[in-house]
């Protein structure tokens, strides 16, 4: 059974992938010219592109995982049948033949078992578990029907150091989200927001306040008549608190192409439901020492920032996931996929 990635559209691949057709970016045009190809009597079998990725559920701790994007082409006169289990890889030093990793995601062709007719042509992209330090064969065995059956394998030299590069992504997507993280809600600067991140920081910290005021207007201050300029105030006030307070760990959880996902293990953080429980003490305390019963909730709220500070922190009990795409150079947050709307509640107190 192939494994089922739903990442939402982490793995959209308009550039690098489509079911059959012969389209190329002016990058992967490059590639092609130093990528490998090989051929037998009735099918040509050519590599177009590679690069490291990180697979859920397929990527481990002691191997990397390769995608290779490969052509294969039926120029003979009968049809053939192309699955991601004709594709073997072969470690030169002993001879270990190596799967390719069952990975199904709608917006891949993964080689689905297409029948090919003659003349006929189809791109797919195969993941691999590879040591980048060893040398690899990629074998291509075909399935056909008639005399096309009796073909011998092809064999195609890889050079694993010719994708060492796409390796370093890696490090800048993480770079972009720990920016995001950051600037839109923990109150701090990070240089690389400017230089990785494509939201604009002003508009995206604008939604943001909104959420959070949308949030606490009906609750925590429901019975303040506060204006935009005090929303804008007392979300100044949470982020940098949570700058100070929040402890979470992040992690690379996929990446491929100009797709990432980034998880965050949430351990303790400024929580809503701790925050309203002291807020209310505030207002009883103001209470016990006055008959002002009607400033109760202003007294609480001009101790705002010290409740912050004193409030007990909860944790999230499942990690979150921020998913980024690349645009023009730059990783992109869509504050409107679901998954981002929980990242962004979790960290203005909804945990």
């Amino acid at each position: 059974m192939k494994k089922l990635v739903t990442l939402l559209t982490i793995f959209c691949l308009a550039l690098l992938v489509g079911c059959g057709g012969t389209g190329t970016s002016d990058s992967d045009k490059k590639k092609v010219k130093v990528e490998p190809k090989a051929s037998n009597d009735s099918v040509k079998v050519e590599v177009k592109s590679g690069e490291y990725s990180v697979i859920p559920e397929v990527t481990k701790d002691d191997s990397s995982t390769l995608a290779l994007t490969i052509n294969v082409s039926n120029t003979g006169k009968e049809k053939i049948v192309v699955d991601s289990y004709a594709f073997e890889l072969y470690e030169e030093d002993n001879g270990e033949k190596i799967k390719a990793e069952d990975v199904y995601n709608r917006d891949i062709n993964t080689f689905e078992t297409e029948r090919l007719s003659a003349g006929k042509n189809v791109t797919g992209t195969i993941f691999f578990n590879v040591d980048p330090k060893k040398d690899y064969k990629l074998v291509y065995s075909q399935e056909s029907y008639g005399d096309s059956a009796e073909d011998e394998d092809i064999e195609l030299d890889l050079d694993l150091s010719k994708y060492a590069d796409s390796t370093k992504v890696f490090d800048e997507s993480q770079k972009a989200a720990t920016a995001f993280i950051d600037v839109q809600f923990l109150g701090k600067e990070n240089k690389d927001y400017d230089k990785l991140v494509g939201n604009n920081k002003d508009e995206t910290k604008k939604e943001i306040l909104e959420e959070y005021q949308k949030e606490n207007e009906d609750m925590l201050f429901s019975e303040l008549d506060l204006k935009d300029e005090d929303y804008k105030k007392s979300f100044d006030s949470f982020t940098l608190v949570q700058g100070k307070r929040a402890k979470f760990d992040k992690d690379l959880y996929a990446q491929f192409d100009d797709q990432a996902v980034v998880s965050i293990d949430m351990e303790e953080a400024l929580s809503d439901y701790a925050i309203e429980e002291l807020f209310y003490e505030y207002e009883e305390k103001y209470m016990d020492s006055s008959e002002d019963y009607d400033g109760a909730d202003k007294y609480a709220y001009s101790k705002y920032k010290e409740i912050l500070e004193k409030s007990k922190l909860k944790g999230e009990s499942e990690d979150l996931l921020l998913y980024l795409e690349k645009k023009d150079g730059k990783w992109n947050v869509d504050l409107s996929l679901d998954d981002n709307k929980y990242v962004i509640s979790a960290f203005i107190g909804d945990i």
